[in-house]
Parts: C-alpha cells; structure tokens; sequence
C-alpha cells in the first residue's frame, strides 16, 4: 500500500462562493479526500467576510480573512473598519485580504478608479499591520504600484495571491516580505513566466492555492474549481521544481502554517 503524502493547504479560496453554487458539502468532502487538511476562506467584503466567518466556525480545519476588494466601489467608512477588526480578533481569523490593486479594467469586470482602489488597499495595509495579521495581495497588472503601496505602509508583509510575475517579480516580492502563492494558472500551457517563479522560488518561499471556484487546473480547466484540486496545482508545481510531490507538499504546508499563523496538527482535519 502505498504511503499517505503530506497534508496540503489551500491558502485561498471562496467558499461563500461555493455555497452560493451549491457546492460547499461537496468542496469539503472533496478536499478531505485529497488530503487537503486545512482551507482558508477568503472574505471580498464586509458581509462576504463575515459569512467565511459562518462557515470557518461550523468546520473544522476551515479558517477565514477579512478584507476589501479593489472591485469594491468605494473605500470602507468608519463603522466598517471598525466591524472588519471585530472580525479580525476571532480566533479563526488568520489575514487580511482579498485586498490590492486591480488595472485591468473593463466594463463588465470592473471599473474602479485607481485612487479609489489605492485609498481602500492602504486602509487594508493598515488594519492589517495594527492587528499583527498578514495581507493577501490581489495583484492584476500592478506589480510596480502594488510594491509601492507596500513601502507606504512598512511592516507589511505576506502572500501573493495567484502569483503572476516572473521571477525577478518575486524576488522583489520576497525582499518586502512577502510570498508567492501559485493557483492553477501554474498549469496553463502560456504561462511560462510564472512556471519559471515557481521553479527558482525559495523552498520555504511559496504556497498553493485554488482560488476555487474559480481557475481550475489543467486538465480541469472550464469547470468550477474545487478546494481538492489544490493537490494538482502542488503536483505541477513539484514536477516543475524537479522534486518529490511529497516534499513539495510538506513544504508549502509548513510554509502556510509559518505565514498564516496556524498550528500544525497531528490528525487530519474532520469536517461534519
């Protein structure tokens, strides 16, 4: 028989998201199966924050952040600030995020001015650094201003939600304290810049994530990704850094418990 691999965590993904879609039950049974032992929600507003919060504290092994969007519309007031850092003070709240800058417009995606989004992702950096909690990044063609952002707000620091640089990317990601976190894109046949990042990364410097569901992998591609399909995405990546996909595995969960703050367990996680 052969020997049970590592346990993996996916370090982002939306489960509000699966809900909505009918597919929580089936995520979390999936995502045991597969040996993928601990899942961070991952809250795009005030209210989405506080529903991960629902479901982090009716399952084991699921924990949640808090954060603001850069699609949301206007920056977060007084009251909401203040109802986020409630949240963060939960003892399954482990970051801040999704928060960041998003230049990719388009109608029909978003059309959220760049200030607007730079006021919000500071407030975020903020929150993040007065409750000691790391941040986790969205990045869409805003390496330079995301970094700048970073250096407004020193003491930052954490993971780069669905990496999408190269590797000098995330070597100046690695020097301001934060990490690479690599979904399924990792396994599209164009994506050789950041293949390239996850070959040459530092072994403790990345984790995996789906981002279900959105972003399955190949061969999975066109369907609702899945919190299980997270194992794929560590599998590509173990064949890209030429090691064993136990280690690979064994490494980004270390690397999750270190950043997040979670406390290895011995068991692997039971969700009812």
């Amino acid at each position: 028989m052969s020997e049970r691999l590592p346990p993996l965590v996916d370090t982002h993904c939306h489960l509000v998201l699966l809900e909505e879609r009918g597919l929580l039950n089936q995520a979390l049974e999936g995502a045991l199966a597969a040996g993928v032992d601990e899942i961070i929600s991952v809250g795009l507003n005030l209210d989405d924050s506080d529903q991960n919060r629902r479901i982090a504290e009716q399952h084991e092994g699921v924990y949640f952040t808090c954060g603001w969007h850069p699609h949301e519309k206007a920056t977060p007031d007084a009251a909401q600030l203040h109802a986020l850092a409630e949240l963060l003070s939960h003892p399954k709240a482990v970051a801040v995020g999704e928060v960041g800058l998003d230049l990719f417009f388009r109608p029909g995606y978003h059309e959220v001015p760049l200030d607007v989004q730079e006021r919000s992702f500071r407030l975020m950096l903020e929150l993040a650094r007065d409750a000691g909690k790391p941040v986790l990044i969205h990045d869409r063609d805003a390496h330079d201003e995301v970094l700048a952002a970073f250096a407004g707000v020193p003491g930052s620091r954490g993971v780069m939600h669905c990496f999408s640089g190269d590797a000098a990317f995330a070597r100046r990601c690695a020097e301001q304290g934060f990490i690479a976190s690599f979904s399924g894109i990792v396994t599209f046949p164009r994506a050789e810049n950041i293949q390239d990042a996850a070959r040459t990364v530092a072994n403790d410097g990345y984790v995996v994530e789906t981002d279900s569901p959105f972003l399955s992998p190949v061969p999975m591609r066109g369907r609702p990704n899945l919190p299980e399909r997270v194992a794929t995405t560590a599998a590509a990546v173990a064949r890209l850094r030429g090691a064993p996909e136990a280690a690979v595995r064994a490494a980004t969960t270390a690397t999750a418990h270190r950043v997040l703050g979670i406390a290895a367990r011995s068991t692997a996680a039971t969700r009812e």
